[in-house]
């Protein structure tokens, strides 16, 4: 195998030279992951923090004055309208409420404009509803009986996730898939060059002279795309751990807290992930190696790749939403891509089924051997080699 590594050091070094690596492999993983994990819920939570903290203007029609004193109550100054719907559309109020006989009826334009007025229309109902319980507990009262007998019993909810889901939080959820893309990003980086880039740099011949076999030198183009796409990941994940600590720490005691999150992971953990983090960026490497060599020229393969990334990005985000009715469905650990979502979704919830691991192991490190052996047989092939 030492041909193999001489291979992988070539390409290595080949791609290193490109000042373009450096910022796509090691600095836009480590600054966009903070950005795009605290940057949202920092605005979302700094717009809560000053819609509470100041006063926004209701509209308001036909009020008793006890529901007028609440709105008040919630930092919202009640404006007499005469026609709530027009109000609303030219902005003189943020919301309206009008009551209409029996019932209440809120006008805004939540849809248009979700953040600025969902925060008002929220204070509004927050008034109904304590106006409600008012007259439900005066009407009580009128009619001789406590309160408490809407309320016979308590609630109480008790979460019995592991520490590891509850502290992951939404985003921290989303680290699965961050982690194969920031894979995905790397192997990129190194396999079009050392595939379609050598084809038209007109060098591939040369190294196909050399006396390797097309064995090793798939596998020291896979070893130098593994490299990237490990140095990509740890830069992703040095990237989202920043963002989740940033996030924890300036929206704490906010309602936008619960959307960042924490990886906590003990060794065991670290090693689950590190595994199968390894197999995948393997698997991905060869594939994209395998595929690569179809091209004549650096664009071609992009346009060949593009695809591919699709149906490779497609399974993981329907898993985003369904990874928790599938977690015990064994047979999913045997389909590549979708078991490598899952089984780093375990790691991160701190739910590891051992079993489920070894399933996408075996799985995927067969995935690897197989796609590797296809990169071998394109090299070895006129017809891919050499098509015009």
């Amino acid at each position: 195998m030492r041909p193999a590594w001489w291979v992988a050091l070539k390409e290595i070094v080949s791609t290193w030279r490109d000042r373009r690596t450096i910022r796509n492999v090691l600095l836009l993983p480590l600054l966009l992951m903070p950005l795009f994990m605290y940057g949202p819920t920092a605005f979302l939570g700094k717009m809560e923090e000053n819609s509470k903290a100041s006063v926004q203007k209701v509209g308001v029609c036909d009020l008793p004055p006890q529901l007028t004193k609440l709105l008040q109550k919630y930092r919202l100054e009640p404006v007499e309208v005469a026609d709530a719907p027009r109000a609303v559309s030219e902005e003189q109020v943020d919301a309206a409420l009008c009551r209409q006989g029996n019932k209440y009826v809120i006008y805004s334009e939540e849809a248009a404009k979700p953040v600025k007025v969902g925060f008002v229309v929220a204070k509004v109902r927050q008034a109904l509803d304590a106006y409600e319980q008012q007259m439900v507990a005066a009407r009580l009262r009128q009619a001789g009986l406590s309160d408490e007998v809407l309320h016979p019993f308590k609630i109480e909810e008790e979460d019995l996730s592991p520490k590891q889901a509850k502290s992951a939080g939404v985003l921290g959820g989303m680290t699965p898939y961050f982690l194969m893309l920031f894979i995905m990003m790397g192997a990129m980086t190194v396999v079009i060059d050392a595939t379609a880039g050598e084809k038209e740099k007109g060098t591939l011949e040369v190294l196909l002279a050399a006396p390797v076999s097309h064995l090793q030198i798939a596998a020291g183009k896979l070893l130098a795309g593994l490299v990237y796409a490990i140095m990509t990941s740890v830069s992703g994940l040095v990237g989202i751990l920043l963002g989740a600590y940033y996030t924890a720490k300036f929206t704490k005691g906010s309602e936008m807290a619960q959307i960042g999150g924490s990886i906590n992971l003990g060794p065991a953990g670290l090693g689950y992930l590190l595994v199968t983090a390894l197999l995948y960026a393997a698997m991905i490497t060869a594939l994209l190696l395998a595929v690569g060599l179809y091209a004549r020229s650096y664009k071609e393969a992009q346009t060949y790749i593009s695809p591919l990334y699709m149906v490779l990005i497609l399974p993981m985000l329907v898993l985003m939403f369904a990874s928790d009715y599938l977690q015990n469905a064994l047979w999913l650990y045997a389909v590549p891509v979708f078991n490598v979502y899952l089984a780093i979704d375990q790691v991160i919830k701190g739910q590891v089924q051992p079993l489920a691991q070894l399933v996408c192991w075996v799985t995927t490190a067969v995935a690897v051997l197989l796609t590797l052996y296809w990169a071998a047989r394109n090299f070895s092939s006129e017809s891919v080699l050499f098509r015009n």
